[in-house]
């Protein structure tokens, strides 16, 4: 019988989504910054545009980081809220 705190997707599938998200955040960290170093050796601008990417993909994946960390604590505790209100149910 599945755990009532588990969804029906297997183990597999969840690992593959986290993965998925961890990879998009990294990414979203990364490219800006490598664009930014591009473009200064292009332009000639070296090291600001570079700084500038840095920071804007940090700044751009630790807003999408607390957006998954949000959503992940609000996801268990509604997990959390269901299993209270079904052992409520069964002491009366």
């Amino acid at each position: 019988m599945p755990r009532p705190d588990r969804q029906t997707r297997s183990s597999l599938a969840e690992a593959h989504q986290w993965v998925s998200k961890l990879t998009s955040v990294s990414l979203e960290m990364a490219l800006p910054a490598f664009l930014g170093h591009w473009l200064d050796s292009k332009w000639d601008t070296s090291p600001w545009l570079t700084a500038v990417g840095a920071l804007l993909g940090f700044i751009t994946g630790m807003t999408h980081l607390l957006h998954m960390a949000k959503e992940a604590e609000r996801k268990e505790r509604k997990i959390k809220d269901r299993s209270n209100g079904e052992s409520d149910e069964s002491v009366k």
